[in-house]
């Protein structure tokens, strides 16, 4: 239902205390065919809880992907078992530049977007829609600290900046730059994004987590903050300032332009 994938159970090789599961179109994977690396962060974990949990006992279980699009395979795979898995650490342990060319490859289909309209996901039957379900669990915890706060603004401003370069460089001019990118922003549901003197989102991806699962009541969209004033120093060198946000009890997220 929410889309992650189309996932199969391969009843004909598990067995007691050792399951397999099949993805296809995994959104965790898909476009980053032979990438060099296996790359689903998403379901396998999050299989492997659910089976702790399903359980009186509460083993703990463990997956890690044995086939995946990264690697060039046409379909994810991984394997569920309780207790630890030899190669599970080698697998989690991946080279900058594995992190490099997954960057890299997110840039250029944004910029495929951006610049010609190309959509940026296609699966053939999953269709266009742009998974958001990941992005929401790695935005919500800004009760975690100072540093996962600042990690959030700066991993936002780094994007924000890298993608208003890309367009000056490619001849965009600045109005048309910014408009480009909320377009994209809109296409991708984060929210309802509208550009006026201020930058204002409803129903923001960003704050639903933060609403539903601490106590704080401040202006919390660290992530897109600094994404806008990356794009915006960038494009305009301007920056914008959060004034309102839906975990403050306002109703919309929205930002001065400074």
């Amino acid at each position: 239902m929410e889309r992650s994938g189309i996932p199969e159970y391969l009843e004909d090789i598990s067995k007691t205390d050792e399951h397999y599961v099949r993805v296809y179109e995994s959104s965790d994977c898909w476009g980053l065919d032979n990438i060099g690396y296996a790359v689903a962060s998403h379901l396998p974990p999050a299989m492997a809880g659910q089976l702790k949990a399903f359980e009186k006992g509460g083993r703990d279980w463990n997956a890690v992907e044995t086939k995946c699009i990264g690697l060039g395979d046409p379909y994810c795979e991984f394997k569920l078992v309780p207790g630890e898995i030899d190669e599970l650490r080698d697998s989690l342990d991946k080279d900058s530049s594995v992190v490099e060319r997954i960057h890299e490859r997110l840039i250029e289909s944004l910029m495929e977007f951006l610049l010609h309209k190309r959509t940026p996901v296609e699966r053939p039957r999953l269709g266009s829609d742009v998974h958001l379900h990941v992005a929401g669990h790695a935005m919500g915890f800004p009760h975690l600290g100072e540093r996962y706060r600042m990690a959030q603004r700066m991993g936002g401003a780094k994007s924000g900046k890298e993608i208003g370069e890309r367009l000056i460089k490619a001849g965009i001019n600045e109005d048309e730059a910014i408009r480009r990118v909320i377009d994209f922003m809109n296409y991708c549901k984060v929210g309802k994004v509208t550009l006026g003197e201020t930058v204002r989102i409803r129903e923001n991806c960003e704050t639903v987590r933060t609403k539903l699962a601490t106590a704080i009541r401040e202006p919390s969209c660290y992530f897109t903050t600094g994404f806008l004033n990356g794009l915006f120093s960038a494009v305009m060198k301007r920056h914008v300032r959060e004034s309102k946000c839906i975990v403050a009890g306002d109703p919309y997220c929205e930002w001065e332009i400074v």
